[in-house]
């Protein structure tokens, strides 16, 4: 099929909005190299309007956080009859929700992380102190603290004495109503993008996130290029590397998802794979391992993204 006038749909209003917009910018680069008529689309309130009436064939949503991730843009796209790459509202909704997925990767046979939820609400009603030590004894220490619904680290924190962990659950607070406190599995960070391609999942080389002197739970860390090392392939053992991909492929199933997504693991000495959650959205910025796996095996950015929209395309709005 020929893809016509295609939208890549970035920035938003979420905290993730700059990242966004870098991802944005980099679809539109990359398509324009392989040929194809991009336009790029801020998600705000005259988005709607201005895709209207336009002709698009597809879109390529850029949007990370909430509003681009949990659904909602997803849903809109479907109500004025555009195509789009990537899950249907539903499966956005639960790949966002980080309780929700690992309850549904676990039942799938993925080993996660041992964790509690706690809200905003019975953090403020209950006692914190009381909260605290039942999490200690739980858990144990360290834990990890996250927003249940957030991504690209806001909010994350790495908790090692018990008397930190409340200002950690304040902090996650900022950024969403519910927190997920997870047991802390020491290894090394992995992500891999899965890319459906004849309508079969397929994994591609699983990529390993190093912070040397700096915190793996800082966001300036996890986005600027000069505080990071990424290495692809990983450098674990090749049945690690095996079982990490085998991982993401049964979490894209297990969670309903589509066309591509992201799964971040990790893998412990044993070579085990711990599940911590998946993205709907991954990102393309120079520090985003989308770009980078696609580099290794073998295919530009701009080709993958272009055969994806196609794809949306020939689906149609309502499949």
């Amino acid at each position: 099929m020929t893809l016509e006038r295609v939208a890549v749909i970035a920035g938003g209003l979420s905290n993730e909005r700059e990242v966004s917009v870098r991802s944005g910018r980099r679809a539109l680069y990359a398509l324009a190299e392989a040929g194809v008529d991009a336009v790029l689309y801020d998600a705000d309130e005259s988005l709607l309007d201005k895709l209207r009436g336009d002709s698009i064939s597809a879109a390529y949503v850029a949007v990370h956080g909430a509003s681009g991730e949990d659904g909602s843009l997803q849903t809109a796209l479907q109500l004025i009859g555009i195509p789009y790459v990537g899950p249907r509202p539903g499966a956005c909704h639960l790949a966002w929700d980080k309780v929700v997925a690992k309850k549904l990767v676990t039942a799938a046979g993925l080993a996660t992380p041992d964790w509690v939820a706690i809200s905003a609400r019975s953090f403020r009603e209950l006692s914190p102190t009381r909260l605290v030590g039942a999490i200690g004894d739980r858990l144990g220490l360290p834990v990890v603290v996250k927003p249940a619904t957030s991504g690209s680290t806001l909010g994350m924190s790495l908790v090692e004495d018990a008397a930190e962990l409340p200002a950690a659950l304040v902090r996650c607070f900022t950024y969403g109503s519910l927190a997920l406190i997870e047991k802390y599995v020491p290894g090394v960070t992995l992500e891999t993008v899965v890319i459906e391609e004849g309508g079969s999942p397929v994994a591609l080389p699983p990529a390993a996130f190093l912070n040397p002197g700096t915190s793996p739970f800082s966001f300036e860390a996890r986005y600027s290029a000069d505080l990071i090392t990424i290495e692809i392939p990983a450098p674990v053992p090749f049945d690690a590397l095996e079982a990490t991909a085998a991982a993401a492929v049964t979490a894209h199933q297990a969670l309903g998802l589509r066309d591509m997504s992201r799964t971040d693991v990790i893998v412990d000495e044993a070579g085990t794979p711990w599940f911590l959650e998946a993205a709907v959205s991954p990102g393309l910025t120079e520090t985003s391992v989308l770009p980078l796996a696609a580099a290794e095996a073998g295919r530009t950015l701009g080709t993958l993204l272009a055969d994806l929209l196609r794809t949306a395309a020939e689906r149609g709005p309502d499949a």
